[in-house]
């Protein structure tokens, strides 16, 4: 006779941290060891300035067999100030698949987090099973978001489909130059007075820069100088390369960099990226590249909604359309309250904690 397990979804907490690791392993194995690391879930979901993490989880007696959880996030829509949650680390155990945990969370997380008069949840898919498990509940997709790359090494890049460095030279050589030809046209003439400084810590200009640029974009999560302290200065296993664009003493934009292995490649990913204008934005990109340059990396990449100017503009700068891409996705609270059309968004790797 078939064994009926009866279970219910309960809200966990910084004691049930343990279960929750020993259930990721088994789940994700080693992929981002570092989140097997108790000081990376305490600073994920006790420490995140907008509030501590919601989580929920389904035993079988004591032992943890399926877990999902929201971090809170504000969010600037339309001017104003709400709060928001991000949904990730969504995990079954592989002996208790299939029986509706999944669904199970997902309802049960919405319903917790609308107590916290939470406006609208978000998370960032890239698997077609979750992508529509979640529309199943009530989600909508609301924009691609496909990973852009820059190339930076294109022997290396060949080398890895070729496997023999000779030719790899030769075709990168040839590839470069094309590559050139193509876009540089195109990059119009470079930014002047605009001086790129890598920082830190963050300091008081960052303060005044974030107010201007609260106002760039419909739909943003709100950055302060706390909340990028906490996200990029304070993380307890990554390491950012963060530097600032500064125009007659003026902040007028800033970049976040990480090393990272991306489609198989050596990569620099662009975590974070914000400009009040054009100029400071290209002259960001560019230190990007050339940081990249002198960390050998073979490509730069970026994540950022297909709709969004930034996208435009850096496939106007050479930045080539990858096959990765992930899906933003949102479960709205306030059905009445009009959310920003889908070109209104602004979200980047640094809005998750993929990178």
């Amino acid at each position: 006779m078939e064994k009926i397990r009866r279970w219910t979804v309960q809200d966990g907490d910084e004691k049930d941290y343990p279960g929750i690791l020993s259930l990721r392993k088994i789940v994700f194995g080693e992929m981002e060891k570092d989140k097997l690391e108790p000081r990376f879930w305490k600073w994920e979901f006790m420490e995140a300035p907008d509030g501590k993490g919601f989580i929920y989880l389904v035993r079988d007696g004591e032992k943890i067999i399926a877990h999902f959880a929201d971090i809170p996030r504000r969010f600037s829509i339309n001017g104003g100030t709400v709060l928001a949650t991000v949904s990730l680390d969504l995990m079954v155990h592989p002996d208790y698949r299939r029986e509706g945990l999944f669904m199970a969370m997902g309802k049960y997380g919405a319903r917790r987090v609308k107590r916290e008069s939470v406006l609208f949840m978000m998370t960032f898919p890239i698997r077609p099973e979750t992508i529509r498990g979640l529309i199943k509940i009530g989600w909508e997709k609301v924009v691609p978001l496909p990973v852009i790359v820059r190339p930076i090494r294109f022997s290396a890049i060949l080398d890895r489909y070729l496997r023999f460095k000779p030719l790899s030279l030769i075709l990168g050589g040839v590839a470069a130059g094309a590559y050139f030809l193509l876009f540089a046209w195109r990059q119009g003439k470079k930014p002047g007075g605009i001086r790129i400084e890598e920082v830190n810590r963050l300091d008081g200009a960052f303060d005044d820069f974030l107010e201007d640029a609260s106002r760039l974009f419909p739909a943003m999560g709100i950055r302060t100088r706390q909340y990028l302290n906490w996200r990029y200065v304070q993380h307890p296993t990554r390491r950012y390369t963060i530097c600032r664009a500064v125009e007659k003493g003026k902040m007028r934009g800033y970049i976040v960099l990480r090393k990272v292995e991306l489609l198989g490649f050596n990569s620099t990913a662009i975590v974070d990226l914000l400009a009040l204008d054009e100029g400071a934005l290209h002259a960001l990109v560019e230190k990007g590249v050339q940081h990249s340059r002198a960390a050998a990396a073979d490509l730069l990449s970026f994540m950022v909604p297909k709709t969004h100017p930034y996208y435009r503009s850096l496939k106007r700068g050479g930045f080539l359309r990858s096959p990765k891409a992930f899906t933003f996705m949102i479960f709205s609270h306030a059905k009445e309250k009009n959310l920003p059309r889908l070109d209104g968004w602004y979200v980047t790797w640094g809005d998750t904690d993929v990178l």
